[in-house]
């Protein structure tokens, strides 16, 4: 039923009014209960930011002043207001506000009882101030540092000492000189203090021996991987992850983006610098492959499913990591709080919307699986941006396309676009040098494989045509006609053994094995051949020869004529386990009464097999080689031995892979040597053509070269003749590869087959032959980039489409907009960022939020001081990392004992009157630990490693960070979030403690620390009691940098003893009680806490 919305609102009203009566004692605070709530729910649209029909809320003047509908209150008269007819209506199309939560009965009954009372405000009631006006929308701007007597002479200190003053803080003393060397190393470079390290600088009394310690941490590479992780966080690094191989987040091989992030660092680039390489770097310095590795920041926006949210996480954390702004907030409608539209939204966006990610060829790798470079291009220069209505992509406002563009209250700073013409080079990357190169030296690389496989297959030729057996061998390991017992040969195992008539017999049959085994040690690689024949056996009939006997593992090959399944077998067994892998079988008769030659030749875990000459089997092991003793045996089985002989294999000698080609018989070897040399003309074609189409189509591609001019023409010519005449050769191998099939396939399945493919390798080579005659234009083409797919239904070949000869610039425009010096924000959030990390929070929360929601904060000019002293100094980090820490701020101590007072004045310390004490991020505690047990691996940069591997000891940087491949340890220490970490949360959970006290890393690196310190401190003495004080001491100084206590002196020393009397008689209790003691540290609170 139709209800006017008046008879609702009087009905409202009338219902509220019993609650307004019952809430009538507690009287209406109008700042607090009304403003409040008008400033929280209302102003955004009735405020100074925008004026909804033309109303105001943010004073009481201008709320009867009223706007299109005149007058909203009506004092003393509540019923009559039309605020309160709007705020209570009951139908959605009619209350305000519009969107959210209808305001509370409470709410409204605190309007309603103000209005009633009269609207009583301030006399002096001022409205909101205008949003351009906002502090931080202003440049900054280096205030008058404070000077005087008593006033500290740096400026950090000036400034806050003034501001400490006006509220009676009086800061804490400077912390020990000890915790503070901890604290400036696990902040500078992430890993503590070696005690030489630290009695080195505590003995340093001299006046800059602090500023001398901070020089050399900046000077460390180790800073540039420090906070090249705090920037990592802020920048969302992640490696790529995805289904299978298929990408669909990031891109493989970002790691190329993170050293650059350390080297940039410890180089000192500036933040400026940084910021321009990493949105334009493919702009501003097209060819160069160090530059174009920071672009990874863009990159790692990728996203398979949807451009428009790839586009809307690179809006976003571009405006949070350097704006310190939340854009993102205005893309369905405008911002809620600051005075950024919807229209500034998508001009932002038309900013990134030509961008797209490829990834390049490396020098010495063609292979993008391998390696390559992620970088980014303008591959979509004229498309179009729209507004999205509402912010649903699938609802565009076509009508007019939106310029790039920075939000207009930025405006301040010049935004200028121009276009950027790129080097043939960039745009065509095959023809960069290396590239023709790599080809090069690859395909010449395979011709010498190939021409070293022909020579081998020659001697071998000539081997089978003399009928004399191939020689792999050099030189002579044993050898042993079993004319007579050998002891100084073999050693005698199980078994009934005779010699006779030149023979060695065994004739003890059952299942267990019989021996022989060398006395000696074997060669590594080695050829062996074993001549026997096999005369009877109860079920198994097994004879072969063992290899690599040591320790209980050996390595066994061995021919079963067992009735219904005889078999040649590869094996490996372990402590009486065995192993009998598939690929190391082959289904063959063995007879019994006739003679067989088994020929076994190894090298590294490669091994080929050959029976009566005949190549049967090449296997690869999976496990490792040892240094053992090689011998024959029999299992179930009565057999004749006739000899046996074993050699070091040939020095050239190359065996063939498992799946690859077989040395073959007389009959098949000269197919197989003609395909070779088939194979090594093709390839060299292929070096004829690749040197032609590199010239030719550079040519092409040349800008400053007319493709139409004869000279090119002809070289488009020759490269055409060069691409058939390679086709031509690839044919006649395919010719002479089918004719080896067709004699090597036995059943008549197989014949047929073979027999197929052979016509149709004959009528390719006709067509092949006929093209040579007329080449056409067409030739080989080069490849050396690829696209990154824009969804999962892009085919391959749209994926290798030209690349556009210019980019927009628009990425440029934006960088230089951000680093321009009247940009107000870049700075402020980059020294907030520096700030936060060093002294454990921001002057300015939340770090993404610099808009209108938070006010002035109390530092204001301590903020904009070190902004502009950052602008001031090439916007160079190490300086502000210098000035900063050789503050006296910063060297306060954590400890707020006899300070109640300033406790209370200043209880969340925004005036740094002591230093926050921070725990140690995820990556910090792994470092840690293997740093202090000098096991750190100190190798910097290259590919992600897995975090899975537990040897693994690079630093934590350097392990995989996705959302499906990260550490498990790192995970329990508040590790990064990929998705947006532009702070570290910190949490004090159980199984963090769990982790200190049980995992591996900490109980091993407990173990060496504290070998490591016996065998300085003990020195092998007998009794170590006296000593326990000494080790305890260097313990603690190792771990938490100080000195313990006498209760902790005594503590440690109780534990030392209880273990060792639970040890006692053990030769090793003296360092298992040290080694608690160092284990107990690792999980104390001190380590873990940076104070």
């Amino acid at each position: 039923m139709y209800r006017p919305a008046t008879l609702n609102a009087t009905f409202c009203f009338m219902v509220l009014t019993s609650h307004v009566l019952s809430l009538e004692a507690a009287g209406a605070d109008y700042q607090r209960d009304v403003k409040g709530v008008f400033s929280e729910r209302c102003f955004a649209c009735h405020g100074a930011l925008k004026q909804e029909a033309d109303l105001r809320l943010d004073t009481v003047q201008l709320m009867l002043d009223g706007g299109s509908s005149g007058p909203v209150i009506v004092p003393g008269n509540a019923q009559e207001s039309l605020l309160v007819t709007r705020i209570s209506a009951a139908e959605e199309s009619e209350r305000m506000p519009p969107e959210g939560h209808p305001l509370t009965a409470q709410q409204i009954a605190s309007v309603v009882r103000w209005i009633n009372r009269g609207a009583v405000h301030p006399v002096d009631e001022v409205p909101e101030q205008s949003p351009t006006a906002h502090w931080a929308f202003q440049k900054p701007l280096r205030g008058k540092v404070p000077e005087g007597k008593g006033i500290p002479p740096h400026p950090i200190d000036a400034i806050l000492d003034t501001l400490r003053n006006r509220e009676d803080l009086r800061t804490v003393v400077e912390a020990e000189r000890s915790l503070l060397l901890r604290r400036l190393y696990l902040d500078i470079i992430g890993l503590p203090p070696t005690r030489e390290q630290l009695h080195v600088f505590l003995a340093d009394q001299s006046a800059n021996a602090w500023e001398r310690a901070v020089d050399e941490l900046l000077d460390s590479p180790q800073y540039g991987e420090r906070w090249g992780r705090h920037w990592m966080d802020v920048w969302r690094y992640t490696d790529w992850y995805g289904l299978g191989t298929q990408v669909r987040n990031s891109q493989k091989h970002i790691w190329h983006w993170r050293d650059w992030i350390v080297e940039s660092l410890n180089d000192d680039k500036g933040y400026d610098q940084m910021v321009l390489e990493m949105l334009a770097g493919d702009e501003i310095a097209p060819a160069d492959p160090d530059i174009l590795r920071a672009t990874g920041y863009l990159v790692r926006n990728y996203y398979l499913f949807n451009r428009t949210t790839w586009l809307d996480q690179t809006i976003e954390h571009t405006s949070k990591a350097f704006l310190g702004l939340t854009i993102n907030c205005s893309k369905c409608h405008d911002h809620k709080y600051d005075p950024i539209t919807q229209h500034d939204y998508y001009r932002f966006r038309a900013i990134f919307e030509p961008y797209q990610v490829r990834l390049d060829t490396v020098p010495g790798e063609l292979n993008l699986e391998n390696d390559g470079l992620p970088r980014v291009f303008d591959a979509h220069p004229d498309t179009p941006t729209y507004l999205h209505v509402r912010g649903n992509e699938k609802d565009p406002d076509d009508s007019r396309v939106i310029a790039p563009g920075p939000p207009e209250v930025l405006r301040k700073s010049p935004f200028s676009v121009e276009v950027v013409k790129l080097p043939y080079q960039v745009h065509s990357p095959q023809f960069r040098d290396f590239v023709l190169d790599d080809h090069l030296r690859n395909t010449e690389s395979l011709i010498g494989e190939l021409e070293k496989k022909r020579t081998v297959l020659e001697r071998q030729f000539a081997a089978l045509k003399g009928h004399r057996q191939v020689d792999l061998a050099g030189p002579l390991f044993l050898e042993d006609s079993f004319d007579s017992p050998q002891p100084k040969q073999w050693i005698q195992g199980e078994g009934n053994w005779k010699y006779g008539n030149g023979l060695l017999h065994q004739s003890l049959s059952g299942a267990s094995r019989k021996q022989f085994i060398s006395v000696h040690d074997h060669p590594r690689d080695f050829v062996a051949t074993l001549r026997f024949r096999l005369l009877g056996g109860d079920k198994w009939k097994s004879v072969g020869l063992i290899f690599d006997v040591a320790g209980g593992r050996e390595k066994t090959v061995y021919m079963s004529g067992v009735s219904g399944a005889s078999k040649l077998q590869v094996s490996h067994s372990s402590n009486g386990k065995s192993t009998y892998p598939a690929a190391g079988r082959v289904s063959r008769p063995v007879a019994t009464g006739e003679w067989y030659e088994l020929r076994v030749a190894v090298k590294d875990k490669l091994v080929n097999i050959a029976i009566n000459s005949e190549e049967i089997l090449a296997y690869q092991f999976s496990i490792k080689r040892e240094n053992g003793k090689i011998g024959f045996i029999a299992f179930d089985a009565q057999v004749e031995f006739d000899s046996i002989k074993v050699s070091v294999l040939g020095e050239h000698q190359s065996l063939y892979e498992p799946g690859g080609d077989k040395p073959l018989s007389q009959e098949t070897s000269p197919m197989q040597l003609d395909h070779l040399r088939h194979q090594i003309v093709a390839e060299t074609a292929k070096l004829a053509m690749l040197k032609s189409a590199f010239v030719a189509g550079r040519n092409e591609a040349d800008p400053a070269i007319d493709s139409q001019s004869s000279l090119v023409q002809e070289l488009v010519r020759k490269a055409a003749v060069a691409t058939r005449e390679h086709a031509r050769a690839v044919s006649e191998a395919a010719v002479t590869e089918a004719i080896l099939k067709v004699a090597l396939a036995k059943e008549e399945k197989a014949k047929d087959a073979a027999t197929k493919s052979l016509g149709l390798a004959r009528e390719a080579l006709v067509k092949a032959m006929v093209a040579v005659k007329n080449p056409g234009t067409d030739y080989y083409r080069f490849v050396a980039s690829i696209k990154a797919l824009e969804g999962p239904a892009e085919t391959s070949k749209s994926q290798k489409k030209a690349y556009s000869e210019f980019s927009t610039g628009r990425r440029t425009a934006l960088a230089k907009w951000l680093i321009s010096k009247d940009n107000p924000l870049t700075a402020r959030v980059a020294v907030n960022h520096i700030w936060a990390r060093h002294f454990g929070q921001p002057l300015v929360d939340p770090m993404v939020d610099f808009g209108r929601r938070t006010p002035l904060p109390r530092q204001h000019m301590l903020l904009d001081w070190l902004a502009v002293e950052m602008l001031e100094n090439q916007w160079s980090m190490k300086h502000m990392h210098r000035v900063m820490v050789t503050s006296s701020a910063y060297r306060l101590s954590c400890s707020a004992r006899g300070h109640s007072i300033d406790l209370l004045t200043d209880p969340n310390n925004e005036l740094y009157w002591r230093r926050t004490s921070t725990r140690m991020e995820s990556q910090v505690v792994r470092d840690s630990l293997l740093s202090l047990a000098d096991a750190l691996d100190g190798k910097m940069g290259g590919p992600s490693v897995s975090p899975k591997n537990a040897a693994g000891r690079r630093r934590s940087l350097y392990f995989t960070h996705s959302r499906d491949n990260r550490s498990s340890f790192l995970s329990m220490f508040d590790d990064a979030d990929i998705l947006r970490c532009y702070r570290r949360q910190e949490s004090i959970v159980p199984h963090q403690a769990l982790a200190m006290a049980n995992s591996k890393l900490s109980l091993e690196m407990a173990r060496i620390l504290a070998g490591q310190l016996h065998n300085e401190i003990y020195k092998g003495a007998a009794t170590t009691g006296a000593l326990d004080v000494e080790f305890v001491e260097a313990a603690f100084e190792s771990v938490l940098s100080r000195l313990p206590s006498a209760a902790e002196t005594t503590a440690c020393q109780q534990a030392m003893l209880q273990v060792k009397q639970l040890n006692a008689g053990r030769q090793d209790a003296s360092l298992k009680a040290a080694s608690a003691v160092v284990h107990s540290l690792f999980n104390h609170n001190d380590f873990v806490t940076i104070r």
